[in-house]
């Protein structure tokens, strides 16, 4: 089953990570609760039900229309902050308005990516080939969009080897496993179920470490996905006992990395 993996690098300092393979699904199914207003960084009219009227932009009022929203395949490079009160946009000044023009154009922010008027909790700001940067006000909201993703992926790997099976039902991933995995991707982490195998009831998925993470989005084949990197080790699942654990190789792991988990 080809492009089924996650890449993951994430820097814990800004609370931001940059994925691939974590869908819009992911997000909505992974948070606690949906925002209830956000701001289309993009001005994207067609897809809002509103404008504020002081800052120009576009934006969805809604828990309901802000699911419909996420969850509509057919709208690509969404890009978004929530907000917490419509009023709250009309006390902007008109640089922090200039910021945020300038974050939903560059993808990152001219100072911070969290507004003490907006109160935000995220940004979200997708691109083509489903590549994602996103930011976390609380950077443990992050842990759970990941293991519905992992586990989302898994599934589907499970699901192409099986015909006529019922789907794959899978017990929660341990937080040290999702914390590690985390801290694994701050050099670029790729979770490579296009790998992944199955013996003895065991699924071991190969995990790659990114030898020049500063590449990340310069991708174009396939292939640029796996070239430059490292196999340190496997995550694994066990179908018999239904638990997860990871297992890493440390004497493959570069110096910093190895200092950086020790």
């Amino acid at each position: 089953m080809r492009d089924n993996f996650i890449y993951i690098n994430a820097n814990l300092l800004r609370n931001m990570v940059n994925t691939h393979g974590i869908s819009s699904d992911d997000f909505v199914n992974g948070l606690d609760k949906l925002p209830q207003n956000i701001i289309l960084l993009n001005d994207d009219r067609i897809n809002a039900n509103n404008v504020n009227a002081h800052t120009k932009f576009s934006v969805i009022n809604g828990k309901d229309s802000i699911q419909k929203f996420l969850l509509n395949k057919q709208i690509v490079n969404k890009k978004f902050m929530d907000f917490e009160r419509n009023y709250d946009l009309n006390l902007l000044l008109n640089t922090e308005i200039a910021s945020l023009l300038y974050f939903g154009h560059m993808g990152s922010p001219m100072n911070e990516p969290f507004s003490s008027k907006l109160q935000n909790k995220y940004v979200y700001l997708a691109y083509k080939n489903n590549l994602l940067t996103t930011y976390y006000r609380n950077f443990s909201d992050f842990n759970h969009i990941l293991e519905i993703s992992i586990k989302r992926h898994l599934r589907n790997l499970h699901s192409s080897r099986r015909m006529f099976k019922r789907p794959l039902s899978l017990k929660s991933i341990p937080i040290d496993v999702l914390k590690l995995l985390i801290k694994l991707s701050s050099e670029g982490l790729v979770i490579n179920l296009d790998a992944a195998i199955e013996k003895h009831r065991l699924y071991q998925i190969p995990l790659l470490l990114e030898n020049k993470p500063q590449n990340h989005y310069v991708w174009h084949t396939q292939n640029d996905i796996y070239n430059n990197t490292i196999n340190i080790g496997y995550l694994k699942y066990n179908l018999v006992n239904s638990k997860w654990n990871i297992d890493v190789d440390n004497k493959s792991l570069p110096k910093e990395m190895d200092e950086l988990l020790n």
